[in-house]
Order: structure tokens, then sequence, then C-alpha cells
């Protein structure tokens, strides 16, 4: 940011400063013109007990000019024109000066009834024009500068035009004049750099809370984040929710033959292409425990863009895609990878417990289920549940088998390869 003429570096940045503190300023500006314009008028009233019929008919006149350029500032500030065009400062301090130097000169002229010398009646006056400007260059120091300097310019001409005038007094008033402008320039220019200051400050601190809420939404769906902060207690029940256990084959081993940096490349090459399919097809990402990926549709955030009732469908497509990804992830590594995936269709509960570490999680028998047919899947295959089976047989073809799932006995499964080599060999497509 440039530090003398205050102007943000980047000018979308500076536009929107502009736009915030001249809405700021504002309130300030219209009340600031509401006493001007009440001083003006307070003098049209008192000006006829001391001043001659002429004297109060120019008087009049070049106030009442004052005021109505007052009134049209005042009008100005309301709209939305004001705060969005900073350059429009300029003119409208310009006709405010010409009609503050033709009410000072009017003042000059009265200096036999006021007492006061002319030159001191016209240093007055610019010198309360520049008290307002001071306020009314809003964000706009870069304008002010050049405004006041043409003010100041305009006044020592005048001074040294003026005859019968004191050397001494022209030095005088010009110095007063030029200390007077001194100050209002730095109240200006300072007030400029601390509101610059607290906005820098305001747009790093939304940058901040914006990237914590990025985070936070990475870890916890937006609705659930909400809830959480109106210090609800999350707890959930879903009717129908399936689950997706993806877990990948022979970690173990590859854990002793890899080094540590390429076995963990490797995993954030698989979960990275989950994501992606889960992404794709709508699935909800709920963690990663070791070398397996927990998904799920029909929870909170998850939108597989389809009808109700086809999230074995969905869940079966996002298989698909994971195993096509894996073997592209094979051949590009030359490490063997393959993984085995279970869906299952059910009821279950999710909420988020703790205060650490917070994440949505789910709980029941269908999470159960989902991870125990992963176990009785083929290699780069899935095996689905019954009530996952009847949604997705439409696109695709299973085996049925009978077994005998750890806690829960025997069921009825049924599996599929999904490796796209081995289906390519045997000439099938994928049925839609």
């Amino acid at each position: 940011m440039s530090r003398f003429l205050q102007r943000f570096d980047d000018p979308e940045t500076e536009r929107a400063f502009l736009r915030a503190e001249r809405g700021e300023r504002s309130p300030a500006i219209r009340a600031l013109i509401l006493i001007a314009a009440a001083t003006l008028l307070s003098y049209i009233f008192i000006n006829p007990l001391h001043f001659p019929s002429a004297g109060v008919a120019a008087y009049d006149r070049a106030a009442g000019v004052l005021i109505l350029q007052l009134a049209g500032f005042w009008l100005l500030t309301r709209t939305a024109f004001y705060p969005a065009q900073p350059w429009v400062d300029l003119p409208v301090f310009a006709a405010l000066a010409g009609g503050m130097i033709w009410l000072a000169l009017v003042l000059a002229e009265l200096a036999p009834f006021t007492g006061f010398p002319p030159h001191v009646m016209v240093m007055v006056q610019l010198a309360i024009l520049v008290v307002f400007a001071s306020v009314g260059f809003a964000g706009t120091f870069r304008l002010f500068l050049p405004w006041a300097l043409a003010i100041l310019a305009l006044f020592a001409a005048w001074l040294a035009a003026r005859d019968g005038l004191p050397e001494i007094s022209r030095i005088y008033t010009l110095t007063n004049f030029s200390t007077f402008l001194i100050f209002a320039l730095y109240f200006n220019w300072d007030v400029d750099r601390r509101a610059r200051k607290v906005f820098a400050a305001t747009v790093a601190l939304e940058t901040e809370r914006a990237k914590t809420e990025e985070l936070l939404y990475n870890v916890l769906p937006k609705e659930v984040a909400a809830r959480l902060r109106a210090g609800e207690a999350v707890a959930d029940s879903f009717a129908a929710l399936t689950a997706i256990f993806v877990d990948l084959a022979g970690f173990s081993t590859l854990a002793k033959q890899l080094p540590p940096g390429r076995l963990v490349e490797l995993l954030n090459a698989f979960f990275s292409a989950a994501d992606r399919c889960a992404e794709r097809h709508g699935l909800e990402k709920v963690k990663t425990i070791g070398d397996a990926y927990l998904a799920v549709l029909g929870g909170t955030s998850s939108n597989p863009g389809s009808q109700p009732g086809s999230h074995g469908q969905a869940a079966l497509r996002f298989a698909r895609d994971l195993i096509a990804e894996l073997v592209a992830l094979e051949e590009a590594s030359g490490i063997i990878v393959k993984a085995r995936i279970g869906i299952h269709s059910g009821p279950a509960v999710g909420g988020v417990i703790g205060t650490k570490r917070l994440a949505y999680d789910y709980w029941g028998d269908t999470m159960n289920v989902a991870s125990r047919l992963q176990a009785v899947a083929p290699l780069n295959g899935v095996a689905v549940s019954e009530a996952t089976h009847a949604e997705a047989m439409a696109i695709q073809k299973f085996e049925a088998h009978k077994v005998v799932l750890k806690g829960i006995g025997e069921t009825d499964a049924y599996a599929a390869r999904l490796d796209p080599r081995e289906r390519q060999r045997e000439g099938e497509t994928w049925p839609e």
C-alpha cells in the first residue's frame, strides 16, 4: 500500500475500501452539512439587524447558493453513486470552494460593520471550509491534497493583490492559514491511514475466518456446523442409509515392502481417488480408518443427484469408478493395488460426539454389515447386501452367495468383479 497517498496496491481492494469507508463516513458528513446550513441560516436572520440592506442582499445571495450546494451534497451522500465513485469529491468541493469564496468576499466588503479586517474574514471562512473538507474528502487524501494546495494558492494570490495591506500582515495571515491547512491535511491523512489499517485487518480476519470455515466444512457438513455453533446436541436418525466400505487388500504386506514416504504417497493417491469418485456420485465421505474408506448415501450432506431409492445404483457406480482409478494407479506405479468394497442399505444413527477433533459419524448395524461385506468381496470387486442388490441389480450382474458374517451370522450376499481388465477379457460391458 502506498503510505503517503494512501492507496492499496490491489485495485479491487482499493475499491472495496472506498465503498466501505465512504459509507461509514457519510453520516458524519451529513451532520456537518446540517451544522453548516443551520449556521448560514442563522446569519441570514441575524444580519438584517446589523448590516445595510445592500450588504444583507449580497450575503443572502451568496449564502443561498452555498446552502443549495450543501443540500445537493447531502442528497449525493444518500445515493449508491457516492460511495462507489470517490472522484466525485473533487468537483463537489471545487463547487463548495467557489461558493465559500464568494461568501468570504462578500463578508470582506462588510468589514466596516463586522469589525474584522477583510483578510482576516476571508481567512476565517476558508479555514471553516478546510475543516469541513478534512472530513468530507472520505478516503481520498490524494484528491484532498491538490484541492487544499489550490485553495492555498488562491488565498496567497488574493493576499498579494490586496492594496494597503502591511507586508507583516500578509506574511502572518498566510503563515497562520498554511499552518491550519497542514493540520487539516494531517488530520485527513491520519484518519485515512487508520481506516485503511482497520480495513486491512478486517479483510485479513475475514480471510482467516473463511479458511477456518472451509476447514470446518471439510470435517463437518455445513448444517451440522451451524447446529454445533447454536449449542445443539447433534444426533440424527436415518431410515434408509447406504454405507460404502472400501478396504485396500494386502496393505500390511505393502507396508512392510514400501518405504514410509512411498507408502504415504500411495495411500494419498488411493484416498484422493476415492474423494474424487465420491464427489462425482454424490457420496458423503465419513472418514478414513487406516487403509479403509467409509462413505454414505442418504446422510446429512450426500446427494446422489437422482431419485430416492437409487442410492444402491449411485454406490455401485462409485465402486466401478474407484476400481477403475485403482487399476490406473496400479499401472502407473507398478505396485499391485487392489481393493474390496462392501455396500449395505438400512437404518442408522448419525451425530457428533466428543469435544476435540470433531467429526460427524454414523453408527448401527448398517455400518457393521457394510464392513463385514467388504471382507468377503472379491479382489477389485464388490459385495452387497440383499437390500442394496434390489436397487443395483438393474445396472450390474451379481453372483448370489450364502456367507457367514462375523457377529451377524449367515446372510445372503451378492458379489461382482469390477476390474475393467477382466471384463474386457470376457467381452462384457457395463449394463446401464
